[in-house]
């Protein structure tokens, strides 16, 4: 490509209008990255419940076994 013999040099100010600004923070790629994190957040809540749900549904079915449970007769 040929470029004329006098041309102007882009100065730092034409340059920011020019690429968005000096730093991009919030690009595309960061966004999915935050989106991701967040549904794993949302993810390990839900685990974390479903754990307790299943450890009290243990719990409560081993106190109904034991609360039948005697040694005299069959069980």
């Amino acid at each position: 490509m040929k470029m004329p013999a006098n041309f102007a040099a882009i100065d730092e100010n034409e340059m920011v209008y020019l690429q968005g600004g000096a730093t991009t923070e919030a690009t595309a790629w960061d966004v999915f990255l935050n989106v991701g994190k967040l549904f794993n957040y949302i993810a390990r809540v839900f685990s974390a419940g479903s754990s307790i749900v299943n450890n009290i549904n243990v719990i409560v079915t081993t106190f109904q076994t034991l609360s039948t449970f005697s040694l005299t007769a069959k069980n």
